[in-house]
């Protein structure tokens, strides 16, 4: 790969991780007018960031972070578990959630210490991934969305929070299937692109976690401020 291209690589994914302090701030900022799953969401830029710089510094002292990079994934996926058990008002919902993050717990340590192990990323544990939270947001839809016209779906918070996950997740879930393939064939150059694919998605969440974040002053019923996180 030209060095100039291994830089550019560098640099968009640093731009991608430090792009979450914005929204960051913003929820910090509108802290008071944040409610449901909001609340929770607020913590994954901020998860997504602190592991992204423990990546760097293990990467600097032992040229090998892997296991950081499954970590990511677990904590990533319950973070949104509990985004949307708290966004859902339906008790059954909510224990189904509770069960999915059980079973998932589960089928991560499997992979991780099993089926792919902690020499490569954990790609299955990244596309049950995908496809749990994927289904949950749908499920966000159909019910807050499809069901309810109480406000405009571009108006509302989580929905613009949701199309960002999607996006993400529906992005890097093929990059991340084909990423172990390319380490192994030592295909340096595809490998780097790869991650920048998913540096790009990640921008575009950051966008739409900021946007969201934003709106939440605007959307929040007075009444609902005094259960608004602090």
């Amino acid at each position: 790969m030209p060095v100039w291209l291994d830089t550019l690589c560098d640099i968009l994914e640093l731009v991608a991780y430090w792009a979450m302090v914005i929204p960051i701030a913003i929820a910090y900022y509108n802290r008071h007018w944040l409610v449901g799953g909001l609340r929770a969401l607020r913590f994954v830029p901020l998860f997504l960031l602190g592991m992204y710089c423990c990546l760097q510094v293990a990467i600097r002292l032992w040229a090998y972070g892997l296991p950081l990079n499954h970590v990511n994934t677990v904590g990533e996926t319950l973070l949104y578990l509990k985004v949307y058990h708290d966004e859902f008002t339906s008790t059954v919902i909510k224990r189904r959630i509770r069960v999915a993050g059980v079973v998932f717990l589960c089928f991560a340590c499997v992979d991780s210490f099993w089926l792919e192990g902690f020499h490569q990323i954990n790609a299955y544990t990244n596309l049950v991934e995908s496809v749990l939270i994927i289904t949950l947001a749908l499920l966000y839809f159909e019910v807050h969305i499809v069901r309810s016209q109480k406000i405009a779906a571009l108006q509302k918070p989580m929905f613009i929070a949701s199309i960002g996950i999607i996006l993400y997740l529906v992005g890097t879930v093929v990059l991340y299937l084909i990423t172990n393939y390319l380490i192994n064939k030592n295909d340096g150059e595809n490998t780097q692109l790869v991650y920048s694919s998913s540096s790009v998605l990640l921008c575009i969440m950051a966008i739409l976690f900021s946007r969201s974040f934003w709106l939440a002053r605007q959307t929040t019923p007075s009444g609902e401020l005094g259960v608004a996180g602090s």
